[in-house]
């Protein structure tokens, strides 16, 4: 499937507002957080902290080549991805250092899952991860859609490989652009039973990307997520 794009996707960096000596409103006392432009600054908030953000210099040139397909590739992930961030913050929390779930899922997908040329740029879903961990997966897994509003999921057991478990349980996703959402659920079927229906409200008749992991019994391990298929719902 191709999800493409060329629209930009800023970024900036982060300052902690505390490092910061800057003249300004600040809200809620002086160590209250700062909103709004100050000089050559913004003030936010990021994740609970005080931020600043430098605004972006003017450009004295177009764009180049190299930065528009960089911009698009950002774009895109970012279309694709945005609906899973609550999965991904999850599925991605070993890899949030200095970073969030989500900026670390779409980090791997920029490395490993864009594909394309000048600008043409499609994601490759069998590439794309919404799990990452040491946990084995299972190898063979499939998804598919026989009634309305459920997709069934199902898999080969292969407890007993590594720290693979039959206890483990099953993480299984299900992404709909079409109603820019994704339903999930974290406490799946054990991975001995091979197979389990996640219920899908509202995406009969669209279509669907799918993915399913796994987590440790006391959670402290994730699977690396496999891509189970893409097809429309019943």
């Amino acid at each position: 499937m191709l999800h493409r794009s060329a629209a930009a996707t800023g970024q900036s960096n982060l300052i902690n507002l505390e490092k910061v000596n800057v003249m300004g409103k600040i809200n809620n006392g002086i160590l209250g957080g700062l909103s709004g432009a100050v000089g050559p600054v913004v003030g936010a908030s990021w994740r609970g902290i005080n931020t600043l953000r430098g605004k972006p210099a003017p450009r004295e040139s177009d764009a180049s080549p190299a930065e528009l397909a960089q911009q698009a590739k950002f774009s895109l992930v970012s279309t694709f991805m945005t609906p899973m961030r609550e999965l991904l913050e999850i599925g991605f929390k070993e890899f949030a250092i200095k970073k969030t779930g989500t900026n670390a899922a779409h980090g791997y997908a920029l490395k490993n899952a864009v594909m394309g040329v000048d600008s043409d740029f499609y994601i490759l879903c069998e590439y794309v991860q919404v799990c990452r961990g040491e946990l084995p997966n299972v190898t063979e897994a499939i998804a598919g859609s026989e009634k309305a509003d459920q997709v069934t999921f199902n898999w080969t057991n292969n407890a007993g490989r590594g720290k693979a478990n039959d206890n483990d349980k099953a993480i299984l996703a299900v992404l709909c652009h079409a109603r820019e959402s994704c339903v999930f659920t974290l406490a799946g079927a054990f991975r001995s039973a091979g197979t389990d229906i996640l219920n899908v409200h509202g995406f009969s008749g669209h279509e669907v990307q799918t993915w399913l992991s796994f987590t440790s019994k006391d959670k402290e391990d994730i699977a690396p997520s496999i891509f189970t298929g893409q097809f429309i719902v019943a």
